[in-house]
């Protein structure tokens, strides 16, 4: 079936796109510090998870979230709110390496049981529904019945194409908007539609360019505003299916997350070392390696490198004078890591 969206570029939008685009020139024209830029990435995807998750019920304060990050435990050993919140971090990151220009049921389902699995309450990980699900509010009325089990295989076909071929006519954070309403309006899975179609959203934004630096957190902005979130949703359905007020409300909280990155930005230490330092390809490489909070030895980089500990300690030596990397530890078994 093919999704056809319906809405108005209101006075409200328009301003909103406006300020979007003013906020984005001053953030990528400042030439965000090389030694920063990591730790704020770091900071979004955690905020994003946390933020995400939470809307969902699953609660976990920033250092918990940090820690999850961090790899400081085990998968066996986490609650099912810690093991969401560790699925989410970890779709998060696959989305962040891996971006697709081209979306396909295959990457959506694999999303979906990075997500889901050992934090779902029901349905198979990774599977579309073959039953019934319905939306119910906090006092068990039902609010929403999503499309019937055997319309999903076709609404997905739709939807897929929908992605690939007229999505990029919209600004991206329209598009954004118009996918993660259209998925969850399907609710393709029994579990977790919620948190997949914010993933496929933020998606959106990486593969049409518009979070190059992958330092803005949404999730966390939508779950703020959790009230306004779903009543924004359902007031599509009662609006005859016009997605005006619902994408006024999301783009809202895109120019939020904006602003927010723009702040943090300008509050950020001076740090006129980093400013001259030109990364070369195995230093950017490291970077990102370490900018998942995990601290390496100089044998761990080599080995991932691919490289002699000699010439590790080659490439660390400007990074750490520039201070975008410390060492924790002793000269021969310490381990390197993100300021």
């Amino acid at each position: 079936m093919a999704i056809n969206p319906k809405f108005t570029i209101t006075l409200h939008l328009s301003k909103l796109i406006d300020e979007i685009s003013s906020l984005r020139e001053k953030i990528f024209s400042s030439s965000i510090k090389i030694a920063w830029k990591p730790q704020m990435q770091r900071e979004a995807i955690i905020r994003n998870a946390m933020g995400s998750s939470a809307i969902e019920g699953f609660v976990l304060s920033l250092p918990e979230v940090t820690a999850l990050a961090q790899g400081k435990h085990e998968i066996k050993s986490l609650s099912s709110t810690e093991r969401a919140v560790f699925n989410y971090l970890a779709a998060l990151r696959k989305i962040q390496k891996n971006t697709p220009d081209k979306l396909s049921n295959e990457f959506i389902c694999s999303i979906h049981k990075i997500i889901a699995e050992g934090a779902s309450h029901g349905g198979t990980p990774g599977n579309y529904r073959t039953v019934q699900n319905y939306i119910v509010d906090a006092f068990g009325q039902v609010v929403y019945k999503p499309p019937k089990p055997e319309e999903i295989p076709g609404l997905m076909d739709g939807f897929v194409e929908f992605v690939n071929t007229r999505a990029q006519d919209y600004l991206p954070v329209i598009s954004s908007g118009i996918i993660h309403y259209e998925f969850v309006a399907i609710h393709p899975f029994v579990d977790g539609n919620g948190r997949a179609g914010r993933i496929l959203g933020t998606w959106e934004l990486f593969r049409r360019k518009f979070d190059t630096e992958h330092i803005f957190a949404i999730d966390d902005i939508i779950y703020d505003h959790k009230g306004a979130y779903y009543k924004a949703l359902e007031t599509v359905r009662r609006e005859k299916e016009d997605l005006t007020h619902w994408l006024e409300f999301y783009v809202e909280t895109v120019a939020e997350s904006l602003s927010r990155a723009w702040h943090r930005i300008m509050r950020l230490p001076k740090t006129t070392a980093s400013e001259a330092l030109s990364l070369t390809p195995r230093q950017e490489k490291l970077i990102n390696l370490l900018k998942d909070g995990d601290n390496l030895s100089a044998k761990d980089i080599a080995k991932s490198l691919r490289i002699t500990v000699q010439g590790v300690h080659f490439i660390l030596k400007p990074l750490l004078k520039a201070r975008m990397l410390c060492r924790r530890g002793g000269k021969k078994t310490g381990t390197f890591g993100l300021k």
